[in-house]
């Protein structure tokens, strides 16, 4: 049984150390790039929450004209 846990450790020791060489290849962004990214995600939702706010009242509207 000890040889199963042995090699399970093994694998897991091996994954990790693959891991963190492949965090190391990672280009991470900026702080400035990181704030940029966030305002343009807000301005996004803002405008997908607009656009969806607005189709809803249309749809809304009409469907209340179509059952007078």
């Amino acid at each position: 049984m000890e040889a199963k846990g042995a090699a399970a450790s093994d694998r897991s020791v091996k994954y990790l150390k693959g891991v963190q060489s492949e965090l190391k290849k990672v280009v991470w962004p900026t702080p400035k790039q990181t704030v940029s990214y966030t305002g343009f995600v807000v301005v996004f939702t803002l405008l997908a929450v607009i656009a969806i706010t607005l189709l809803d009242t249309v749809f809304n509207f009409g469907l209340h004209q179509y059952l007078r």
